[in-house]
């Protein structure tokens, strides 16, 4: 998250359900490339606002 400052701001704005829930689904993936493209998703979708 520190290489991307926007998505950084929006995640500590989220509510606490809310970062629970990006944190679980980045867990929850088994192999590490398919953990890669989720964490990859949730910063660009954080990026964007």
């Amino acid at each position: 998250m520190k290489a991307a400052p926007d998505a950084e701001r929006a995640f500590t704005a989220l509510s606490y359900s809310n970062k629970r829930q990006h944190v679980l689904a980045i867990e929850g993936a088994k192999a590490a490339a398919t953990r890669q493209r989720r964490i990859d998703k949730a910063i660009a979708v954080l990026s964007q606002g």
